[in-house]
């Protein structure tokens, strides 16, 4: 009796094969958190005439690029946030590129420091990302006091940044979720 000498593969009986429909749904997955911004900044450009509308758009596209930087960077890669950025500065009313220059910080702490950022609980994490969403409402309020070439008042870069920190918690359990099931390129 011969013995065969080649190895088996070792998981070719439980990977899919690598198709293009596959590939293509692992693309997809992949580009989830970056089709979500882009989405919801075109949704929240339209007049829906619902309060701090902006600021909301704002608040999303940063709580989503600090979020996928530290815990999936694969999902959110710097090419992704600067369309990202682009393309909230497109569907909003503020100074150009202020936006995509927090989007583009934001995203630089986060993706530098994720593996500190992974081991930290919940609530230090939203204390860190809290300072960082003042210090880029403050940014965005100094430089529409410079465009306006006067002291504006602050509550609408201090709405903002609350804005930002109260919706931080609910859109890290919606991705939570998503990383787990739709946004997990490993599912495809």
């Amino acid at each position: 009796m011969v013995a065969e000498n080649s190895t088996p593969h070792l998981h070719s009986a439980v990977e899919p094969r690598q198709t293009f429909r596959r590939a293509l749904d692992m693309a997809a997955r992949a580009a989830m958190p970056s089709l979500f911004v882009m989405f919801c900044a075109i949704l929240l450009s339209a007049p829906f005439g619902i309060p701090g509308q902006a600021q909301l758009q704002f608040g999303i596209a940063m709580c989503t690029v600090w979020f996928w930087a530290y815990s999936r960077p694969r999902s959110m890669p710097a090419l992704a946030v600067f369309l990202c950025g682009l393309v909230v500065e497109i569907f909003s009313f503020g100074p150009p590129g202020t936006v995509l220059l927090s989007l583009l910080v934001i995203y630089g702490v986060a993706h530098h420091w994720r593996y500190g950022l992974s081991r930290l609980g919940f609530i230090a994490g939203w204390l860190i990302f809290s300072i960082f969403a003042v210090l880029a409402s403050f940014f965005q309020w100094a430089l529409v006091c410079l465009h306006a070439v006067a002291l504006l008042s602050p509550a609408p870069g201090l709405f903002q940044a609350a804005l930002t920190i109260g919706i931080y918690p609910s859109l890290t359990a919606l991705f939570v979720w998503g990383r787990r099931t739709f946004a997990n390129p490993d599912q495809a």
